[in-house]
């Protein structure tokens, strides 16, 4: 027992105080918050997995979202200019459910807009009235794009942008700030910003942006607090596209397309300007051209890039790859002397004329005058095979570039389609059909020595920041050509500008080699060619001792003047000697004195004239001449027998006059088509005294019309 004031015994001697009572007391209380804690989790539990909306509203009024927007990349040209960019712009757009919702007059509505805008009312109250493929109204349309400050300041006068039936509304659009300029490179981006055409459509995918965002917890001031960031994604796209086109280069060609167009009053114009070396596309314009910023106002057939799409029978300008490929083969040199038949000659039944009457010729003369006949039979001499496989050697029939997603092939039959006429056509440019970058190329593969190269537009692609996401790679040349074909080659073409059908592309300071082409234009459906319609064409390089550019001029159906060498070749002239200048490339002079005011005869080419039926009037025994080795070449000189001298060869036929004169050795020119009717020199010339026999042959309506004075006189 413990007295007053004495303290509690502890121990093994302590009472114990904790009844059985108190222990149920104990148990009650631990059920009890056992109870209330596991309703919590519970509780708590529910919460997490299904709150109530009430705390999950209250909860998101302190969280917000930001889009993190980048603009769609920018287009440069390859000094930096800006092609494309995205530009802020105020827009006019309209809810046509919300203007029926409230009963708006919209036929008065689009009277009232339609004069601040400058737009007709017809089209206004179309979008006004615009409805979905449900027939319902639409609750979003575009009124106008691209507002000036001046039509923004005109509606506000009006008090009609009320926000939810009319709204102006600041967004990105796409921009052109050389607005023509590269208009068939560049494309445009519809309204769905989407890439049409061009670098728009076929880098769409490095060019366009797509949003990021940041969610995080706000403050009482509804700015979002980075450090209580929630979530966050990064933007994605808007890449930089850098071109390989010069801008000055760029700007030339567009103006000299413009200024043919203009002057030879011809549907179109195209023409392309690459580095023969590197491929690279230093200037690429067709003419006429569109705004990209107004593309909606352009018809489709001016949106076409026709240098890359349109395909075109290239005419003389083909005549390259056969005299390419002949003097590849070892078929024929430079020097090698050519049977020009006096420029009438009929091969596989089809008669073929030349502009340029031509006897017997060096190869080189007969390429600088553009002879079809002898280029024709230059084409005997490579045969189908291996006509057919040099085509394709050049790149004809195959894409080009990776850059033009709308490229076409080209349009080369296989060997097992040609007709019978079809060797007569295809060494000069027929039956056929190029664009004009598979053109152009074949001339780079000229005048850098022999390589296929492969033209490219676009050098590289550049991320925000600063990565590269894409960057060019040539595959590796193919060598098509031997360099010492290739130099002949060069100065083949370089003969055809001093002396030959492009006098008129000739530029003093720096030697330029090339090719006219004046092709008829060939019907849609086959059999045969339009009349009167005509593509001029001249293709080159420059300078011709060391090219740093390869160009294409083409100029569809001009009127008035026609051929290549006169239409097409004085814009070469023009836009290359610039380019050259503006590229600071060491001149390369011109060596001789070019005359280049031809008349319009002296450039003509391919073009077939129609021809008398007299001149075509053959021999019973020759209507269709064979090509054969007796008729392809002039005879070299053989060993000549003896004290042998030239018989009369008058009345005889082609073939017989050329067997004779085969017999003896001697080379021939033969002029016109039917029986010899005068031969130099007479008959009775030792023939070691003869270098060439010239023969004057006619048809017998010919004859019969020379003789008809004669045997009048002699009736008097």
């Amino acid at each position: 027992m413990a007295y007053p004031g004495q303290a509690p015994a502890t121990g093994k001697n302590a009472p114990d105080i904790l009844t059985a009572q108190h222990y149920r007391r104990i148990r009650l209380l631990f059920w009890m918050f056992l109870i209330v804690f596991v309703g919590i989790g519970v509780r708590l539990a529910v919460l997490q997995l299904n709150p109530d909306h009430r705390f999950s509203k209250e909860d998101l009024k302190h969280i917000g979202e930001v889009p993190l927007l980048v603009p769609r990349g920018n287009i440069y040209e390859r000094n930096g200019l800006l092609l494309a960019t995205d530009k802020p712009l105020p827009a006019l757009w309209a809810n046509p459910h919300e203007i029926k919702k409230k009963g708006a007059d919209a036929r008065a509505l689009a009277g009232v807009l339609a004069t601040p805008l400058g737009l007709d009312w017809e089209s206004v109250y179309a979008r006004l009235t615009q409805t979905s493929a449900q027939g319902a109204p639409m609750k979003f349309t575009y009124v106008k794009q691209r507002l000036s400050d001046t039509e923004c300041d005109l509606l506000r006068q009006l008090n009609l942008i009320d926000g939810k039936m009319l709204a102006i509304r600041i967004e990105p659009t796409r921009f052109y700030p050389q607005h023509t300029m590269a208009a068939h490179l560049l494309g445009f981006v519809n309204r769905e910003r989407v890439g049409c055409e061009g670098i728009e459509m076929g880098y769409d995918s490095y060019l366009r942006s797509t949003p990021g965002k940041r969610v995080a917890r706000k403050d009482n001031r509804h700015n979002l607090l980075e450090s209580l960031t929630l979530e966050y994604k990064e933007p994605e796209g808007g890449d930089n596209v850098y071109l390989t086109i010069h801008a000055t280069l760029q700007d030339g060609l567009e103006r000299g397309l413009a200024e043919a167009v203009q002057q030879y009053n011809a549907v179109r114009a195209s023409g392309v300007l690459i580095d023969p070396k590197t491929g690279a596309i230093l200037a690429l314009a067709c003419v006429p051209a569109y705004n990209p910023n107004e593309y909606m106002g352009a018809s489709p057939e001016l949106l076409k890039n026709h240098a890359v799409i349109d395909v075109f029978e290239p005419g003389s300008a083909f005549k390259v790859v056969a005299a390419a490929a002949a003097l590849e083969e070892k078929l024929i040199t430079p020097e090698r002397t050519i049977d020009c038949e006096g420029g009438i000659f009929n091969p596989y039944g089809h008669a073929i004329k030349d502009v340029h009457k031509m006897g017997v010729e060096p190869f080189s003369q007969c390429f600088a005058q553009s002879s079809n006949i002898a280029i024709i039979k230059v084409g005997a001499m490579l045969g189908p095979e291996r006509m057919e496989s040099w085509i394709r050697t050049f790149g004809f029939g195959e894409k080009t570039c990776p850059d033009f997603r709308t490229e076409t092939a080209g349009i080369v039959h296989p060997r097992k389609k040609w007709s019978r006429l079809t060797m007569g056509s295809l060494p000069m440019g027929q039956e056929i059909a190029v664009s004009t970058l598979q053109l152009v190329r074949a001339y780079a593969a000229v005048a850098n020595g022999g390589y296929l190269i492969q033209p490219y537009l676009v050098e590289n692609v550049v991320a925000r920041d600063g990565t590269f996401t894409y960057m060019h790679e040539a595959p590796p040349p193919k060598r098509i050509l031997s360099p010492e074909t290739s130099e002949i080659m060069k100065t083949l073409c370089h003969l055809v500008v001093t002396d030959g059908t492009g006098k008129k592309a000739n530029i003093p300071e720096y030697r330029v080699g090339g090719k006219t082409g004046t092709a008829q234009i060939a019907k849609a459906g086959g059999g045969g060619f339009e009349e009167g319609r005509y593509t001029a064409i001249f293709c080159g390089f420059a300078p011709v001792g060391d090219p740093k550019i390869a160009a294409a001029i083409i100029v569809n159906e001009p009127r008035g003047k026609i051929y290549g060498g006169t239409v097409a070749a004085p814009i070469f002239k023009a836009v290359v000697r610039d380019a050259l200048i503006a590229l600071h490339v060491p001149t390369d002079p011109v060596a001789t004195l070019v005359a280049e005011n031809a008349a319009d005869a002296d450039d003509a080419d391919t073009v077939t004239a129609k021809l008398d039926a007299a001149l075509c009037e053959l021999p019973d025994d020759a209507s269709a001449t064979t090509l054969d080795a007796l008729d392809l070449i002039a005879f070299g000189q053989a060993p000549v027998l003896g004290a042998a001298t030239l018989p009369d060869l008058k009345g005889l036929t082609r073939r017989q006059a050329m067997e004779a004169l085969r017999i003896l050795g001697l080379p021939a020119d033969i002029r016109g088509s039917g029986w010899v009717t005068s031969q130099e020199p007479p008959p009775g010339t030792p023939v070691p005294n003869i270098s060439l026999c010239r023969l004057e042959l006619r048809s017998k309506s010919e004859t019969n019309h020379a003789l008809a004075p004669t045997q009048k006189t002699a009736g008097m």
